[in-house]
């Protein structure tokens, strides 16, 4: 699918058209005080732009454009699975706009998210629908499908997650970026009559990001990038805020293993079962960042279209049909 980005053309500035003068020999010479007259109102009415104009015309913020991916690819007992989202992304002043270039968002049918700094709204370009949700609506989307409430008391033990400086990264279009290296872990303990279950995660990796005000916005906020949720995902919010700048690549690995055990119940002579394990690799990658000075309408880019219908969250999420 082309992005729709693609179909928004810059504005261009109109060009005026060349004065041409007749000649000499068929308009007399006007007098000398007449002329610097004349000279004075030609000035005052087509000279250059009114200082206001101008100063409006610099105020303009900068339009930013860059194409995201992000994608995490995991090894199961069950087998391998990838699943990524691309697509790209327009800032202006702090607001947002991402389209992705096919699929959707996970557990959705929306195909673009704007954000800024007062709203998120979540658009499924095809149903032309759009529904308003929180930063955390949109992150939960990438988490998967929470666990049957009933069926288990989680409960998140042992978290600590650090976010430290690393020295310089690897240049990003010939600009210097900041190295970033976390390490976190946690565990899950789910516990149900006769059995308890432990799902102890380790992550660790590295976040490379370039000084440009003018293209951060928050689709930096790299939460949604890893499975945590209760006190692990706060500890790992709190320590992820740190990274300063656009964060242009990200790799993390994340590994669990989960044991289950009976207390209570008299060990056989059968071993107890291996516990089981899976690895997944996280990775985040800008590419072809470009600017150019804001113009009129600019605005619209990272808008929703005025022929959106508005709709609830509910009904863009998988297995909610859109009328």
């Amino acid at each position: 699918m082309t992005p729709l980005i693609g179909s928004m053309a810059p504005i261009l500035a109109a060009a005026g058209s060349p004065v041409h003068r007749a000649g000499r020999e068929i308009i007399p010479e006007m007098p000398e005080g007449l002329a610097l007259l004349a000279a004075s109102l030609t000035a005052s009415l087509v000279g250059a732009p009114p200082a206001e104009a101008l100063a409006a015309a610099d105020r303009l913020p900068l339009l930013v454009t860059y194409e995201l991916a992000e994608s995490t690819r995991s090894v199961t007992p069950a087998g391998e699975r990838s699943v990524s989202v691309g697509g790209t992304v327009v800032t202006r002043g702090g607001d947002a706009r991402w389209d992705l270039t096919h699929g959707t968002f996970p557990r959705s049918s929306a195909t673009s998210v704007v954000t800024g700094r007062d709203e998120l709204m979540l658009l499924d370009r095809e149903a032309k629908a759009a529904a308003r949700a929180t930063p955390s609506d949109f992150a939960d989307l990438f988490l998967g499908r929470p666990s049957d409430p009933g069926s288990a008391a989680p409960a998140v033990r042992d978290v600590s997650a650090v976010l430290r400086k690393d020295g310089a990264g690897r240049p990003f279009q010939d600009r210097p970026t900041s190295r970033f290296r976390l390490e976190a872990a946690w565990t899950v303990v789910l516990s149900s009559p006769g059995r308890i279950t432990r799902v102890k995660t380790e992550a660790t990796g590295i976040v490379e990001s370039v000084e440009i005000t003018e293209a951060q916005s928050p689709l930096d906020a790299l939460l949604r990038l890893l499975p945590a949720r209760g006190a692990a995902r706060e500890a790992l919010d709190a320590e992820l805020l740190k990274v300063t700048g656009l964060p242009v690549f990200v790799e993390i690995s994340v590994t669990s293993s989960s044991s289950t055990e009976a207390p209570g119940i008299s060990s056989s002579t059968e071993p107890p079962p291996k516990p089981l394990t899976a690895h997944s690799t996280v990775t985040r990658r800008v590419r072809n960042l470009a600017m150019r000075p804001g113009a009129r309408g600019d605005e619209a880019l990272v808008a929703v279209p005025e022929d959106f219908r508005a709709l609830s969250l509910d009904r863009l999420l998988v297995g909610r049909a859109t009328p």
